[in-house]
């Protein structure tokens, strides 16, 4: 199994998203941007919550998607209607869903902190930890 998860700079959500599934699942995890600058650092913001929480996100480095190996995924997951819409365009044959989507939860999307203050990062990550929990489960549920 591969999966990647999706955002928009991979500095953030997706970032955050693809180190936390990697500690829950045991399967190909990675990340990218639909407007990411390969190679960028996760944010200050990013680091210090991840830290916070116990993870070491700095290695990190953003993909775009086109840069990435997206085509070769099993699954995508993504953060907002608008990147599954976009992904779509590029990859009408995978399956792309946005995280709530994927778990039945609405509205379907996970905001964006970039820009916010770490109380706005600390919510993301805790809402990602939350949904991520949910998709694991989807996953493997013999492992529940």
């Amino acid at each position: 199994m591969r999966l990647m998860f999706v955002c928009a700079g991979n500095t953030c959500r997706s970032a955050m998203a693809e180190v936390i599934f990697k500690q829950m699942a045991d399967i190909d995890v990675f990340s990218s941007g639909i407007v990411a600058v390969t190679g960028d650092r996760p944010s200050k913001n990013t680091l210090e919550v991840c830290r916070n929480h116990g993870i070491d996100i700095s290695s990190h480095k953003a993909t775009y998607f086109k840069d990435s190996n997206i085509g070769e995924m099993d699954l995508v997951l993504t953060f907002e209607q608008f990147h599954k819409e976009k992904l779509k365009i590029y990859y009408p044959n995978l399956k792309i869903y946005t995280i709530k989507e994927f778990i039945g939860e609405y509205p379907v999307d996970i905001s964006d902190p970039f820009g916010g203050d770490i109380k706005v990062y600390d919510a993301c990550f805790c809402e990602v930890c939350r949904c991520l929990k949910k998709v694991r489960l989807k996953l493997q549920p013999s492992e529940g």
